[in-house]
């Protein structure tokens, strides 16, 4: 039961990431601005979804090293 919750989470928490990766790159390409600007802001745009995909990548390595440390530890109980 515990699973499908879990996934359910997963899945809203990548849709919701995938709906603000898309509607920021519209936004910057939508908006009236000189072509140097956009790709500027663009640039930028990149450079902070990389930067926050690293810490998510960090937190959910640093998550799941914690939950295999407890099941060890559960099972040599």
């Amino acid at each position: 039961m515990t699973n499908g919750r879990n996934g359910i989470v997963a899945a809203v928490g990548l849709s919701f990431l995938t709906g603000c990766f898309i509607g920021g790159i519209a936004g910057v390409l939508l908006a009236p601005q000189s072509g140097v600007r956009t790709r500027r802001k663009l640039a930028n745009f990149v450079d902070d979804v990389q930067e926050r995909a690293g810490e998510m990548t960090e937190d959910a390595t640093g998550a799941m090293q914690s939950a295999v440390e407890r099941g060890r530890r559960a099972a040599n109980v």
